[in-house]
């Protein structure tokens, strides 16, 4: 092309008369017209050139976004980890993201330990832009334990009523909904919200969600399977009596009993995010021998606030057993806990793109807080827990923290140096 061009302008030097009305300079002149045209016409070609390739480069990303669309950290849908969150935000159909997290503890009096403790991939599938598919697998202890964590279709009706249906997190707690290693600062998660509010905790069943008529107040309402606590846990008050009650997505889990969940999550003031939870059901749900007359019942209030470097978090949860010495004359009926975490990161505000907060927890709970008839409870667990992160990139994290755990009467007392990392993708 560019040839061509040049011998065009060639050909129309040749053509110009040379004689009396032609002097030198009038040739010179025409010339250094030619080459600015010339130039003009390359750099307009160069030009086109940068523009297809950017199309191509912009067509290219959004064929692929579906699978390689990176985590937006300051979006969740209804709740849900920013990771969890991707099928909702993805312009093609197919979302591949997930989340993972290992570590390395040495407590007190026990050997030193490493885990890979989770890979979790989240597969979603948009059917369309109101019918979405998502889905959390689980590999546990470097795939010791394998699990389908939650699968769901969701129905997004309107900003007030959205349906899901499958098997899905219940809508309890702060890290329920949110347990995305990026998301709590500690290596692992508060013992309140893995003995009370049996985190991760998935049941099947339909919830719908929402804005409610006033702005900034979110809701989810609806039914999921009832937990199974006619269980020797909770018959000889062991501290996982309400852990080892979940059904969640195990094969052909009996489904006999429902419960009814709920939350709501008011933020309209800035920073601020307060709420409430709770769910309510039949405590006994097994395939045979069920015991009529019991009830479970479990509730949370929660608050996150932020500003600026310093962000704070707390919970105070209960659960209480309805009817429980039907189930034994012995059996846990009563379950309490609560934290708080406070967190400030000292690089915030001096320019740096990576973020280090320091920060302390707080936590006293007790899974076994009152018994039937004369049986022993359990006295409170106190966990004072110091540390640091270090995010090289808003989806990584590093942690380091120190754990002093003690039950009140002394009969226990665990230090315990953990490292840990996770990422989300």
């Amino acid at each position: 092309m560019r040839s061509k061009k040049l011998m065009a302008a060639v050909a129309a030097m040749m053509v110009v008369p040379f004689g009396s009305a032609a002097s030198g300079a009038d040739l010179q002149k025409e010339l250094e017209q030619m080459q600015k045209r010339l130039s003009e016409l390359e750099q307009k070609q160069k030009k086109g050139e940068q523009e297809r390739s950017a199309l191509i480069d912009e067509l290219a990303t959004l064929q692929s976004e579906g699978w390689f669309q990176t985590v937006d950290v300051t979006k969740s849908h209804s709740g849900l980890g920013s990771a969890a969150s991707k099928v909702y935000y993805t312009q093609n159909p197919l979302s591949i993201g997930g989340y993972g997290e290992m570590y390395w503890a040495d407590s007190s009096g026990q050997v030193a330990i490493t885990d890979v403790y989770r890979f979790v991939p989240y597969i979603g599938y948009k059917f369309s832009d109101n019918i979405i598919l998502n889905t959390e697998l689980e590999f546990e202890h470097g795939g010791d334990k394998v699990a389908i964590e939650f699968l769901y279709l969701d129905f997004l009706l309107s900003r007030n009523l959205n349906l899901r249906v499958g098997s899905q997190l219940v809508p309890v707690g702060l890290v329920n909904m949110k347990h995305e290693p990026t998301l709590f600062p500690t290596v692992q998660r508060p013992e309140t919200e893995k003995y009370i509010i049996p985190s991760t905790w998935n049941e099947t069943g339909v919830i719908a969600y929402g804005e409610t008529a006033v702005a900034d107040l979110y809701y989810h309402f609806g039914f999921v399977n009832s937990l199974n606590l006619n269980s020797d846990a909770t018959k000889n008050g062991e501290a996982v009596w309400i852990r080892d009650g979940r059904q969640g997505s195990a094969d052909k889990a009996a489904m006999q009993r429902v419960a009814l969940t709920g939350r709501l999550d008011y933020g309209a003031i800035e920073g601020l995010t307060a709420g409430v939870s709770f769910y309510w059901g039949n405590a006994s749900n097994s395939t045979s021998a069920n015991v009529d007359g019991t009830s479970i019942l479990i509730y949370d209030l929660h608050a996150i606030y932020g500003y600026e470097s310093i962000k704070v978090k707390g919970l105070f949860t209960q659960a209480m057993l309805s009817g429980a010495e039907k189930i034994s004359p012995t059996a846990a009926k009563k379950a309490q806990g609560w934290y708080v975490t406070g967190e400030y990161d000292i690089m915030q505000g001096l320019g740096h793109t990576s973020s280090v907060p320091l920060f302390i927890r707080y936590e006293s709970y007790n899974p076994v807080k009152e018994r039937e008839g004369e049986a022993a409870a359990m006295n409170d667990m106190d966990i004072w827990t110091f540390g640091i992160n270090y995010y090289p990139h808003e989806q990584v994290v590093l942690k380091v923290d120190y754990a002093i755990k003690d039950r009140n009467d002394g009969s226990e007392k665990i230090d315990t140096l953990s490292f840990g990392l996770g990422f989300i993708f």
